[in-house]
């Protein structure tokens, strides 16, 4: 019985070194990551209006539905929402419910980490999830309403936009 403890304690001891001297041997990280992009100039230009779905929290499957259609019909232009740099943005809709005021101002909650981007308008401020943080050379930028209901969220509206320029 001693025997088969000592046997044991042995080849646990020999798993250990050897999880210990792999944990050693990882390589060195070199080089450098470069400077962090500007979200600013990542955002800055139009986007048109390329998809619309929408997520029922309160359903158990949450299914997403496509509501593109609401906005997209194949005659008119889709909505197109046009970011400045200098924090300015401009709206086009010609169909559909307009979610995102007449124009005015935008700016990000933080603007190093980003996770909603604020219209300001003469009327309201609007609040909205980003989808991803767009990079001056994505061409696809998301852009989420979540809807609440005495601060239970029950839908999710996602905006996804093709960047035209």
């Amino acid at each position: 019985m001693n025997s088969l403890k000592t046997y044991v304690l042995g080849i646990a001891t020999a798993i250990a070194t050897i999880c210990i001297s792999f944990a050693g041997c990882k390589p060195t990280t070199e080089g450098e990551l470069g400077e962090p992009f500007d979200k600013s100039k990542g955002i800055a230009g139009t986007w048109e209006l390329l998809s619309f779905t929408q997520k029922d929290l309160n359903s158990p499957v949450q299914e997403v539905r496509d509501l593109s259609s609401f906005y997209i019909d194949g005659t008119v232009t889709p909505l197109q929402l046009t970011f400045d740099v200098d924090g300015s943005y401009q709206i086009s809709l010609e169909k559909g419910k307009n979610y995102f005021g007449e124009g005015g101002n935008w700016s990000f909650d933080d603007p190093d980490y980003p996770s909603f981007i604020e219209f300001q308008t003469d009327a309201d401020t609007l609040v909205y999830n980003l989808g991803s943080m767009v990079r001056s050379f994505d061409s696809t930028m998301k852009i989420e309403f979540r809807r609440s209901c005495s601060g239970t969220e029950t839908n999710i509206y996602t905006f996804e936009f093709n960047r035209l320029n």
